[in-house]
């Protein structure tokens, strides 16, 4: 069993982390740190968890305690992570909030490294499944999860980008909670799809830019986009077979839905071509667990040699 601690234990995302620890078959939750709530139950602030968990928030961690810290407060500072990392040597760390916008440092994407390049490394990986697995199987301690909207936008963006097929600017349609389309949310955002695509593609050089549109639901992230492609739809569809062997990144040619992907980790990408050449592409992700808690625990199965879906195979909204 995986001893699990979260940090930042009474957030929002912690909430959802424990809905989805809670009937991990490889978890256990032995710590929820919350240093304003010390003593009191988890359900006073997480409803619904009546039942299912009986751990009352804690002040402080223990290093024996845990294998795995997850840190759901984004108010953490790199250098207060840096020393948690010192600190703690034995323990694997993964933070729900990214640095790489914090931070004048560039993401930490190794693109062929071996296992014993993974373990000496210092920094966390940039930790998007579907394109920087091989350095979270390969030992890797520390890991920091993608923004919701570059995790949303990556996917889809990474195989044109791999296959040198991204020119001029790029915009972004992209309907979300409000909360996830703040202006500083946006920048972050911005900051990491273009660091990340300008290491697939190092001629890109467009500009980038979100077009914030109305939420449609409480999670669900929806990407549009349009950009001149000069190859047909069959040639567009092999790029993105790089996903064959992933088990949330689906890529399809008829419509796609938010209630496809709502309490689920997946993005799903749909690629439509015109006649005149242009590709539309259309996806969407469920917020609240993509870039997020979702996304959290599929790391976390990836660190600990499980896998990818374990704990994840959740009922879908709607059929």
């Amino acid at each position: 069993m995986i001893k699990v601690a979260i940090s930042g234990a009474d957030t929002p995302e912690a909430g959802e982390l424990i809905r989805i620890l809670v009937n991990h078959p490889d978890v256990e939750i032995v710590a929820l740190i919350a240093q304003r709530h010390d003593g009191k139950p988890v359900q006073s602030l997480h409803h619904g968890l009546l039942g299912e968990i009986n751990i009352p928030f804690s002040s402080s961690l223990r290093p024996e305690q845990a294998d795995l810290l997850i840190i759901a407060d984004k108010k953490v500072k790199y250098d207060d992570y840096k020393r948690l990392l010192k600190s703690f040597p034995d323990l694997k760390v993964i933070t729900l909030h990214n640095f790489v916008s914090d931070e004048e440092r560039p993401i930490n994407f190794p693109e062929d490294i071996s296992e014993e390049d993974v373990v000496q490394m210092e920094e966390p990986v940039y930790a998007l499944p579907e394109i920087n697995r091989k350095a979270l199987v390969r030992g890797a301690k520390a890991a920091e999860i993608p923004s919701p909207l570059a995790s949303l936008v990556l996917v889809p963006l990474y195989p044109l980008a791999n296959h040198m097929l991204l020119s001029g600017d790029i915009t972004l349609n992209i309907s979300a909670p409000d909360d996830m389309l703040t202006e500083e949310n946006r920048a972050e955002g911005l900051k990491e799809i273009k660091a990340a695509l300008q290491i697939a593609q190092r001629s890109f050089n467009g500009d980038i830019k979100i077009n914030p549109l109305p939420a449609k639901s409480k999670r669900g992230m929806e990407l549009e986009i349009d950009l001149r492609s000069p190859l047909d739809l069959d040639h567009l569809l092999s790029t993105y077979d790089i996903y064959d062997d992933h088990n949330f990144a689906f890529t399809v040619i008829n419509p796609v839905h938010l209630d496809d992907v709502k309490g689920t980790e997946k993005v799903i990408t749909s690629l439509s071509l015109s006649k005149d050449g242009m590709l539309n592409i259309h996806a969407v992700a469920d917020g609240r667990l993509r870039g997020s808690a979702g996304e959290a625990v599929h790391v976390m199965n990836l660190m600990f040699g499980l896998h990818e879906k374990t704990g994840l195979y959740l009922k879908p909204y709607a059929f």
